[in-house]
């Protein structure tokens, strides 16, 4: 019996998802003995900050008993204590939270509560290039994906009361995501009204992958420039839902801890909807994740060695004609294949693995933009360093 007789069409036509591809290139380099410098995939390799280790070693029980979909008091007061002191934001009868294992999963189960509302609005619009799970989740949950083609003439920013009113009518639901992977992109105070303003007057839900906003170069915080990356909460609740994550954060990528914050109208008939699906978090891992939430300074320690190896990379690529400016957050470059590639993201991105590089070609990472690839710097300063001449000779 033929597969796509026993899966429905979606699941049987889904293409393979891009992270994974990456993952497989990569293993089959070193099991050809080559040394790879993995640009892949955006999952940090920096040591786990020790206390949270300590947190989750202490707290492994010796019975084994169910979570809680909406977590422990202590992992809640820790998310509350999060947003007041980094956003100045208080719990209260508007702003509910709500536990989630990553960003990942919680971006993915949104649509199930979301397509469909207000009379059957069933299109999700978001960021091209973006995130690979906003289209997929609203194709499984029945909804209609709508890309929304980032133009760098905006500085990458989505800005949906320029579209036609034909591609925003039913929409119920709008993705953004700054800072943005792959461009680094970030949004302003003006920025961030404008779009809410529009949110409210269209009735459409603003789901802010927030994934990244604690992950910029320090001077952010220093000066008045306007781009300290923030979230749309900090302006409006009203049909405004953020997802928090400690992947980048805190680089717990494999402990999958996070949560979302916004409108209770939203959260609260949604945690009814995940106690349905599983998605209660481990007490040992929110043991962690409480410890990752208190503490301020191993993130700056992180935003120090990212924003070191920004400069290290960034400058070199802008030398070459392949970066316009070095991103302020995020740990992604956002280049331009070279001109001898002629455009074909695919076919350089394969030059460069056969010189042990990995990087993700712009198709992958959008629906259709070619001519892009994104580095992940994931490798430390010293791979990065030993990357640049191998790199460097896949321009000619």
């Amino acid at each position: 019996m033929q597969t796509d007789a026993l899966v429905n069409e979606l699941t049987a036509t889904l293409p393979s998802y891009p992270m994974e591809e990456l993952k497989l290139l990569s293993k089959g380099l070193r099991q050809q003995g080559k040394l790879v410098f993995d640009f892949g995939t955006g999952d940090p390799t920096l040591p786990t900050w020790e206390p949270i280790r300590q947190a989750v070693s202490r707290n492994i029980p010796e019975v084994s008993q169910y979570p809680s979909v909406l977590g422990s008091d202590e992992l809640r007061a820790a998310h509350g204590d999060y947003l007041q002191r980094r956003f100045k934001l208080a719990i209260n009868d508007d702003l509910a939270i709500l536990p989630a294992q990553g960003c990942k999963e919680a971006i993915f189960h949104m649509a199930l509560s979301l397509v469909g509302r207000a009379g059957g609005r069933r299109k999700i619009l978001y960021p091209d290039p973006g995130y690979p799970v906003y289209r997929s989740s609203a194709l499984f949950a029945g909804g209609i994906p709508c890309p929304i083609t980032l133009q760098p003439e905006d500085n990458y920013l989505l800005k949906p009361w320029r579209l036609p009113r034909e591609q925003t009518e039913g929409c119920a639901a709008l993705w953004v995501n700054y800072p943005h992977n792959p461009t680094g992109a970030l949004a302003d105070e003006a920025y961030w009204r404008q779009l809410l303003a529009w949110c409210h007057q269209e009735d459409v839900i603003l789901l802010a992958d927030d994934c990244y906003v604690d992950l910029y170069d320090p001077v952010l915080d220093q000066g008045s420039s306007g781009l300290r990356p923030m979230t749309p909460l900090c302006f409006s609740h009203d049909r405004v839902v953020a997802f928090m994550s400690l992947s980048k954060r805190s680089g717990l990528t494999g402990y999958r801890a996070g949560f979302m914050a916004g409108d209770a109208r939203i959260l609260k008939p949604h945690a009814r909807a995940r106690a349905n699906f599983g998605l209660g978090i481990p007490s040992f891992i929110q043991a962690g994740a409480v410890s990752a939430w208190g503490d301020d300074t191993h993130v700056e320690v992180r935003k120090k060695i990212f924003a070191e190896r920004m400069q290290l990379a960034g400058t070199a690529l802008m030398e070459w004609g392949l970066l316009e400016a070095i991103p302020q957050a995020t740990f992604y470059l956002w280049c331009r294949v070279p001109a001898s590639a002629k455009g074909d993201d695919l076919a350089f991105c394969r030059r460069l693995a056969q010189e042990g590089i990995i990087a993700s070609p712009s198709r992958w990472l959008s629906e259709g933009i070619s001519g892009y690839f994104r580095l992940a710097l994931v490798p430390d300063s010293e791979g990065i360093r030993q990357a640049l001449p191998l790199l460097k000779r896949c321009l000619l």
